[in-house]
């Protein structure tokens, strides 16, 4: 039977607001080629049946939906799904990943960026993505570390600095509310191990951002979509408007926030 888990999940931005189309934009700038290099190097079959799962701008999807060539699928899952481009071997699933039924050792690849780490039922969902997988399939997880924030900011203002910081606590603050794990993406290994799979690599990316970079902002970006729970937060609208002027200025410099992506593999029957 498909897996399906009973719990509803909940991710932290709303991507049907004009600035969710920003950030999933800002998101795949910063982060496909990270991706794509790590997808490129694992020899994926031509034809292959992949799943992308929290799909952002549809970028991944993308490049795998052309990897794929004529004979192969790409299935998408994604409560909201608006920002994918259609694509003819691009199939679309609108559908909560906690919930939606992924018929099981069907897919040669899985792929999950910026999503297990905002979900409570990680551990389950990451299991039932495992049982989907055909034998020798892949899963691909990317997650961010989030959890030394006070190494980020590298040089600027000093007023720039301090608003930086308290930004970065607060809205990790406001992400763990609502259950999000600043230290999952270390975990996956272990995770995968535990759900049967054979861990095959794993790489961090890491890079130093200057003021106008998409990473930076992608902060920016961050901000206005939880602007309400900032301020709930203790942050005032000045700060918040000092802080999205300072992520365009190529003089301040920071570091990102540390992406983990692992890949596991199902053992061959």
């Amino acid at each position: 039977m498909p897996t399906t888990l009973a719990a509803e999940t909940q991710y932290g931005f709303n991507n049907r607001t004009p600035e969710g189309g920003k950030q999933v934009g800002h998101l795949a700038a910063y982060l496909d080629p990270h991706t794509f290099a790590i997808l490129d190097g694992l020899n994926l079959p031509v034809g292959g049946r992949y799943a992308d799962i929290g799909a952002g701008a549809g970028t991944v999807a993308h490049w795998l939906a052309e990897h794929t060539g004529t004979d192969g699928s790409t299935l998408v899952v994604d409560v909201e799904p608006e920002h994918v481009p259609p694509h003819p071997h691009i199939e679309i699933l609108q559908a909560d990943i906690a919930t939606a039924a992924l018929k099981p050792a069907s897919f040669d690849a899985i792929h999950a960026r910026l999503l297990l780490m905002h979900l409570l039922q990680r551990e389950q969902i990451l299991t039932s993505l495992v049982d989907a997988l055909k034998p020798g399939g892949m899963l691909i997880i990317s997650d961010w570390a989030t959890d030394h924030l006070d190494d980020m900011f590298i040089d600027g203002p000093a007023e720039i600095r301090g608003v930086f910081l308290k930004f970065q606590h607060a809205l990790i603050e406001v992400f763990g509310r609502g259950g999000m794990n600043s230290t999952w993406a270390r975990r996956v290994p272990a995770v995968m191990r535990s759900a049967g799979l054979e861990v095959h690599s794993g790489q961090t990316f890491n890079q130093v951002l200057h003021g106008g970079d998409a990473g930076m902002l992608l902060h920016a970006s961050n901000s206005r979509q939880k602007e309400k729970e900032l301020l709930d937060a203790g942050m005032t609208a000045g700060e918040l408007e000092l802080l999205r002027k300072a992520m365009g200025n190529p003089d301040v410099l920071t570091r990102s926030w540390p992406m983990h992506t692992t890949v596991g593999v199902r053992p061959a029957a």
